[in-house]
Parts: C-alpha cells; structure tokens; sequence
C-alpha cells in the first residue's frame, strides 16, 4: 500500500478524533467507512424526476387496481430544496376493494420488480417519508409500508379453502391513534401455523407520535424466517423492540417450486387504508435496499453500526 497524502491522514485523523467515532485507520479504509457499502436498489429520483413528465417507475410494480389514468396524478415528483422526492397521494375509491370478508380498502403504492427480500436471508433497507397536511384525524388502519407472503391460492376461502386473505407479515402504519392525539408510528409483525388465526399478529412498536409536515427516517435490519426471524426497526434512530419469531403462513404460505416459502409481495411504499371519506398524501425519498451490511453509509448514521440480522 502506497504511503498516503500527509493532508488527507491529518484531516481524517482530526475529524474522526474529535466525533470519537472511529478508530485509527488510512484513508482508504476511512473513506470506505465513512461512504459505506453502495445500496443493491433504489428509488431513482434523480432520473424518475428529470423531466417535467410524471415519473415511469419502470423498476417498481404500481397498485393493481388502480386505473393507469390515475397513475400520473397520484405518483408524481415534487420538489424539496434542490432534491426531488415522491408524493404519493390517494382519494376515496383508489385501487377500492369491497373485501366481503372484511372492511373495504383503498391504496396506491408501489413495490420493486426485483425479489429482494427471501426468506432466511438478511438484507437492511432505509427511507424517509413525510406525512402531508391535512391528516385525518379519525382513527383508521393506514398502512405506510409493508411485506406479505400471500396464501396459496388453492387454500384461499375463494377456491373453497380455509384461509382468508393473506396479512402483511411486516407492516408500519401511520394512521390517527386517540392513545396519541395525532398520527402515530405503529410496527406490526406476524407469523402462524394456522391460516385461520386472525389474531396472530403482534404490535412490537408504538404508537409514537409522528410530526405532519416533517421527514421521518426509517431503518430496517431484516432476516424474515418461518422459524426465528430477526428484524430490528428504527424511527429516527430510536429503536423498537426486535422481533425473533417466525413470520408469514408456516401452513398455507405460497411456495416456490422445491417447496421453499416464497415472498411474492415485496416491500411496498405508499398508503393503504381502510376506505376514508377524505385526500391523503405521503412524501418518500431516499428509499434504498442492502444486501451487505451498510456501515457508515449515511443513512445508517443515525444508529451507528447495525450488526448482521
């Protein structure tokens, strides 16, 4: 290794000395922490929000039930300083869903076309997301993001089977709760060997007050297991309890081909509500997935380092 720049060796040695934050190391080493690992996928906004033109979002999957006419309407790029960010906006009878078995839905959002959470395998993901005034102020199931291992479809009650539709084994919601007077940030989680089991899920964070108009970060270290997951969340580097319990439908969850529980309903970014007189809006940014643990990139500075899931 070649000697390093005495100015860079200085500079570096200053500044990590004085933050405490890093041991003694050259700059190659020191400039790979402090950039850290590149993110396997992300939402390009630089190229999505080039143009004047709504944005494409070739790489993601848009809401199946939502009319393509709405799609530049409610997916759209506005500005936030010099950056671009995605509003996400949705309107009573969105993507609706009658939901016989349940209460009647509306959505928009989007999930990537890669497969990039699996089972038994880690990954950590990050974004920033901003709740748009008005917010509702009426106590509803809004969903925000979330992750499901659908049921088989021959099991569904619509083939004549015993499982009703499939819940999110992972899911952050950020509807109105009286316990807070405002929106809240809520973590639910579930895993079952029973299809049936309406009340498998578990609440393993919030509800945490969250603030209209301001950006909120989200970090997330996943392992997802139909034996003992690992996942850890962060809101603006407080960190909610880990859950280590299995998630998805052990029993009827769909499957690859060798018979290997499969994800077909990859991370999903947008709103998802029980039906709502009323306009919601949410802003993303910076949504960005890892398959290598990302430290000190800087969007896990927040919580320093993550530790493999």
């Amino acid at each position: 290794m070649g000697v390093k720049p005495l100015a860079c060796i200085r500079t570096l040695g200053v500044l990590l000395a004085a933050i405490g934050a890093l041991p003694a190391m050259d700059c190659d080493a020191a400039a790979q922490v402090v950039s850290g690992p590149a993110p396997t996928f992300a939402l390009d906004l630089a190229n999505e929000c080039a143009s004047e033109a709504p944005p494409t979002l070739p790489a993601w999957r848009i809401s199946a039930r939502l009319d393509r006419a709405l799609w530049p309407v409610r997916l759209t790029c506005t500005g936030d300083g010099p950056a671009k960010v995605l509003r996400v906006e949705v309107r009573p009878g969105d993507a609706f869903d009658p939901n016989p078995t349940g209460l009647s839905t509306e959505r928009v959002e989007i999930q990537p076309r890669r497969e990039l959470v699996r089972f038994d395998q880690p990954i950590w993901y990050a974004f920033r997301f901003r709740l748009r005034e008005p917010w509702v102020d009426v106590q509803n199931r809004t969903v925000i993001h979330q992750i499901k291992q659908s049921i088989e479809p021959a099991k569904e009650t619509d083939h004549g089977g015993p499982c009703p539709p499939a819940n999110p084994f992972f899911k952050i919601e950020a509807g109105y709760r009286n316990k807070v007077s405002s929106a809240a940030f809520v973590v639910k989680v579930r895993g079952t060997n029973n299809c049936t089991d309406g009340k498998s899920g578990a609440t393993i964070c919030g509800p945490w007050p969250l603030k209209l108009g301001e950006w909120h970060r989200i970090n997330v270290a996943l392992t997802p297991s139909q034996a003992r997951s690992d996942l850890r969340v962060w809101l603006d580097g407080r960190s909610c309890e880990a859950y280590r319990g299995p998630l998805g439908y052990l029993d009827h969850g769909r499957r690859s081909a060798d018979g290997k529980p499969t994800i077909d309903t990859q991370p999903r970014f947008g709103i998802y509500r029980d039906t709502l007189d009323a306009v919601q809006a949410i802003d993303f940014a910076d949504i960005a997935f890892w398959h290598a643990e990302p430290v000190g990139h800087p969007a896990w500075s927040v919580i320093g380092r993550t530790a493999s899931p």
